[in-house]
């Protein structure tokens, strides 16, 4: 208890009017900050109410004229799968994969760097075949809408690679292609002529150097499946 507190309460004795009294020690304790552990901020819950704080707002999917589908290789370990609860026709897999395939399919654990997550629906329909742990090979399909940015990181923010996920990318020109290195894989865009290429490139706003991004889909279509020696070594059961 506070001196001040102390001194308020002995002129009780003298106080013609209780309440007058309670008024007083009501503002005085109104004045007094309230007072964690020492060099801690005050507990919550006191007088005054805490703000809310506001979620981030969605953020609108990109959508543009230019679109791309890209389709490459992949070898990793099953982590889950899983029935859509909709539909009940198709199911989803998550799965576990090399990040720079070109020094080899295998990834170290203990280095997060090494490998990424992919979350895609399961466009060959074997997700109920597939077991968690074994390993798997096949084809990724990446697609979605392309749109001009000022800069960024190339390649994923995070993780995981799934649905929603947003890519930055870097653009190169060719004569009557586009090349957007993503890090992860690379997609090409290919026009009719060299007209068209620079119409549309021009109405979106990309040009040599510079970025893109994108909110992509992701779907895998999966070829053979088992221990990881066998995919591995291409000896697996399909």
């Amino acid at each position: 208890m506070s001196e001040r507190t102390m001194a308020m309460m002995a002129t009780l004795q003298n106080a013609r009017d209780i309440g007058t009294f309670l008024m007083e020690l009501r503002i005085l304790a109104l004045d007094e900050e309230p007072r964690g552990r020492e060099g801690q901020a005050p507990p919550r819950g006191g007088l005054m109410a805490s703000l809310s704080i506001v979620g981030p707002v969605a953020r609108k999917p990109i959508e543009t004229s230019v679109e791309f589908e890209a389709r490459f290789p992949i070898k990793g370990r099953v982590l889950w799968t899983v029935m859509c609860d909709h539909c009940e026709a198709e199911g989803e897999l998550r799965f576990r994969m090399a990040r720079d395939p070109t020094k080899g399919w295998d990834y170290r654990l203990d280095d997060k760097a090494s490998f990424v997550d992919v979350h895609a629906v399961d466009a060959s329909k074997v997700y109920d075949k597939v077991r968690a742990g074994e390993w798997v090979a096949g084809h990724l399909i990446v697609f979605g809408s392309l749109k001009k940015v000022w800069g960024g990181r190339v390649g994923l923010g995070g993780p995981l690679l799934g649905d929603g996920t947003r890519l930055t990318g870097k653009v190169s020109l060719g004569e009557r292609h586009a090349e957007v290195d993503f890090d992860l894989f690379k997609a090409y865009l290919r026009f009719e002529n060299e007209e068209q290429m620079r119409r549309v490139l021009k109405y979106e706003g990309m040009r040599e150097g510079g970025y893109v991004a994108t909110d992509v889909n992701v779907d895998v279509k999966i070829e053979r499946w088992g221990r990881k020696p066998e995919i591995l070594h291409e000896k697996a059961r399909r």
